[in-house]
């Protein structure tokens, strides 16, 4: 497909994000596939299975820690979980077969007894705090002992160790930039066919139909064509300047005050000058543009004076 110039420039200037956009993409889900970043944030949910025990300790050995589990019929441990001297959750226990399974329910007031919750938490090891539960149950006789050699799992459903700030991280580091990136190069195929849909078209759209005006704006760059230097254009009835990230179209009939001015620019040790061209009308333009040469500058002048000179036509 021939592409006009105009339409060119547009292009290239999405490129300018699209190719960055494309790197990111590429290493991010190069890191996707080399770490196991998904591991760390997926839920697995459990449904009613016999042996829960087993199945959290078998999830915490593959590194599929966080789950999603409908606990019925809790016992209030009368063990809590204390975060500078305030509650903050509570030890609950369940029967499962012959095992006894501990959740770190998040609760600032316990109960005695949940019929059923829907617990999102993080499986951990913790055999210091369910050994000293068990203890304490074997004590006050609360469990018979001889559930003691059976009771095997060390393992903690915690929704207190649920990470949220870190799956929060995960999107908004690596997920979030890899939609982007996705949405970004989708749009830059939409533009390859149909320009009149690039943001920086909708500058031209007081102009007239975006499309006639970029056909205009084509025929005028191939066939009446009154000055170029480096990124900039002047044509008939158009000035177009070509930066790496926008093209910025100004209508020639819309200029009614030009000025120039020599100023310094950059900080610190990379100050230099340059001339600054000024196009303005009180009611609807002004454009300010940087040369480093004052012939060029006058050279645009002129162009858009419509005065033709050597300068113009090199």
């Amino acid at each position: 497909m021939n592409k006009k110039k105009f339409e060119m420039m547009l292009l290239k200037n999405t490129l300018a994000y699209t190719v960055p956009a494309l790197l990111v993409f590429c290493v991010l889900l190069f890191m996707f596939i080399k770490y196991p970043v998904f591991e760390q944030v997926e839920c697995v949910k459990i449904g009613n299975i016999e042996n829960v025990a087993q199945k959290l300790e078998t999830l915490y050995k593959t590194d599929a820690r966080n789950v999603k589990y409908v606990a019925k019929n809790l016992n209030y441990t009368g063990f809590d979980y204390y975060v500078d001297g305030k509650i903050k959750g509570a030890y609950y226990y369940v029967f499962n077969g012959n095992k006894i399974i501990m959740f770190l329910v998040k609760t600032e007031k316990p109960v005695m007894f949940i019929d059923e919750v829907v617990l999102k938490g993080r499986i951990i090891k913790d055999s210091i705090s369910t050994e000293h539960i068990i203890k304490q149950f074997l004590d006050t006789k609360q469990i018979d002992e001889g559930l003691l050699e059976s009771y095997c799992t060390e393992y903690v459903l915690s929704e207190l160790d649920y990470p949220y700030a870190y799956i929060i991280m995960i999107w908004v580091c690596f997920i979030v930039p890899i939609i982007a990136c996705v949405l970004i190069i989708l749009y830059t195929i939409v533009i390859f066919f149909n320009p009149m849909y690039h943001s920086q078209a909708k500058q031209i759209e007081e102009y007239g139909e975006i499309n006639e005006e970029i056909r205009e704006i084509d025929n005028q760059l191939y066939n009446r064509l009154l000055f170029k230097k480096d990124s900039i254009y002047v044509t008939d009835d158009y000035m177009i300047v070509n930066y790496l990230t926008k093209t910025d179209v100004i209508k020639l009939d819309d200029i009614k005050y030009m000025s120039k001015n020599e100023i310094q620019i950059g900080r610190f040790f990379k100050k230099k000058m340059v001339y600054r061209l000024t196009l303005s009308d009180p009611e609807r333009l002004f454009y300010e543009v940087d040369f480093e040469s004052e012939n060029a500058i006058d050279a645009v002048v002129d162009s858009i004076r419509g005065v033709d000179t050597e300068e113009n036509n090199k």
